[in-house]
């Protein structure tokens, strides 16, 4: 399985408290952001929470595509859906939900400056020690494989059909009921 062998399943709970405690870090130390740009997929759940938490109304997305699969990386990060929103002369609040090695951020960072905005500082609800990249704020470091509440099925369903894992295993890593995980792949298989 890619050398993957320790997972990190966060609740929705967590992952509030994680954005609250981002948030408080960002005013902390005085940054206003004019708008809040998250990373699709994972970010955006991080990115509307925090911008909720900031009181900032304008977001908007930006996919970087990194990841192929669980511990799974392409070479380098690609921009897939750029941003629609104009930044030029804004302050930037840029949220993924972690940073690991931390070429999405940098590649996101890299694309959104291209667009003129005053600032664009970095947050993620997780970071990796190993990051190449320290987020200007983040709320936990974890060395392990994050499974967030809204890729939990979408994590099963990749170790059970790819990484040839049983569904009972799978959705006891997930932290999902095993009869709805099996409900899940059968949805998958009829598409």
């Amino acid at each position: 399985m890619s050398r993957v062998t320790k997972f990190l399943v966060p609740s929705w709970d967590d992952v509030e408290e994680l954005a609250m405690e981002v948030a408080e870090e960002v005013l902390g130390d005085g940054y206003r952001p004019d708008v809040v740009v998250g990373v699709l997929r994972g970010g955006a759940v991080a990115a509307k929470l925090v911008a909720d938490y900031l009181g900032v109304e304008r977001l908007a997305f930006i996919e970087v595509k990194f990841y192929a699969g669980i511990g799974v990386r392409r070479e380098e990060p690609v921009v897939t859906q750029p941003l629609v929103e104009k930044v030029q002369g804004l302050r930037v609040l840029l949220v993924d939900d972690v940073a690991d090695t931390g070429k999405t951020l940098a590649a996101a960072t890299s694309y959104i400056s291209m667009h003129g905005p005053e600032e664009v500082k970095t947050a993620t609800l997780y970071l990796k020690p190993w990051s190449m990249l320290q987020p200007d704020y983040y709320g936990e470091v974890t060395d392990a494989w994050i499974i967030f509440p809204w890729e939990r099925m979408e994590a099963v369903r990749e170790l059970v059909e790819e990484k040839g894992m049983s569904l009972e295993e799978a959705a006891r890593i997930a932290g999902v009921d095993p009869r709805a995980a099996e409900r899940l792949l059968r949805l998958h298989q009829a598409t």
